[in-house]
């Protein structure tokens, strides 16, 4: 993938960004595939929100390498919706897919799949 800029959250930070009204976006960046009894690929997390008429999207990344935090299985993903009392839990399967973790706090516009985005979209990179 190639490398682009994007503005990051820390894993500190998204609790916070949750409660006043962020949502998640997972993306694949890795087809899913079964390994044994559990499925592996590579996703990543896109905090989300409302504001300025757009949607503000920050890639979740690793405290000390500022590097995107890559989940390598379905399991990691459902455990972070469930860390963050998600609403429900869903994981896109092939790459370039995304899907929303929901929250009883998000405030996602009606209108939401309209909306500018504040940031790149596309793949995003896993180097730096």
């Amino acid at each position: 993938m190639k490398d682009i800029k994007l503005p990051v959250i820390l894993a500190a930070s998204i609790k916070a960004a949750i409660e006043g009204g962020a949502w998640i976006e997972v993306e694949c960046v890795a087809d899913v595939v079964s390994s044994g009894n559990t499925h592996r690929g590579e996703w990543i997390i896109i905090v989300c929100n409302y504001q300025d008429g757009g949607i503000a999207r920050a890639i979740y990344v690793i405290n000390r390498q500022l590097r995107p935090r890559v989940f390598k299985t379905a399991a990691g993903i459902m455990t972070l919706a469930l860390e963050h009392k998600a609403k429900s839990f869903c994981c896109p399967l092939r790459k370039g897919e995304r899907e929303i973790l929901r929250f009883e706090t998000s405030k996602i516009p009606d209108n939401w799949h309209d909306l500018p985005s504040l940031m790149p979209k596309g793949p995003i990179s896993n180097s730096h």
